[in-house]
């Protein structure tokens, strides 16, 4: 396993550190980055749900929140969005991939926006995260379906990329 530091943006200036995990706005991030210096990108951003969230950090104490409102509607949103996987493309090399972590407020929107930025011959997968049972599913109503699942989008550089399987056979 490759030695893997986490570090949490918080100054001016990012140096960028090989096996190294960053936690922060993306965009920032990568802009400080030389062109294509990574091998592998999870993006998990905020999902355009229009809600606000408090979580009890920890040990309990701490109380974190966070709003996933957008001013403009999903537009903003969007384009947003779109700053943000075009230097992910910028960043990650030929050979390798990205994830994009979204939920069925605007997967199909992003997975639009994948396709122009990474190309549609380029989208390997839609992995579908099942997190919770449907009789408790999230915004369930006598008139809807609750929403049980997360989408990660799977989208590689080019043909010749690195995977790794989950499973071996």
């Amino acid at each position: 396993m490759l030695n893997q530091t986490a570090t949490s943006i918080d100054s001016e200036e990012v140096r960028f550190q090989p096996n190294a995990i960053y936690c922060g706005d993306c965009e920032y991030i990568l802009k400080q980055f030389p062109e294509r210096c990574i091998d592998l990108i999870y993006a998990d951003p905020p999902f355009f749900s229009n809600r606000n969230y408090e979580i009890l950090w920890n040990d309990g104490y701490e109380l974190r929140s966070f709003e996933d409102r957008w001013r403009g509607g999903l537009d903003n949103y969007v384009a947003w969005m779109v700053g943000r996987l075009r230097w992910c493309n910028h960043v990650l090399k030929d050979t390798d991939s990205i994830y994009l972590h979204c939920d069925h407020h605007a997967s199909h929107y992003l997975k639009v926006e994948m396709d122009k930025i990474f190309g549609e011959s380029n989208f390997r997968n839609e992995i579908i995260w099942k997190r919770t049972s449907a009789h408790s599913g999230e915004g369930r109503t006598r008139r809807s379906f609750g929403g049980v699942h997360d989408t990660i989008l799977f989208y590689s550089k080019s043909d010749d990329y690195t995977f790794n399987s989950q499973f071996v056979q």
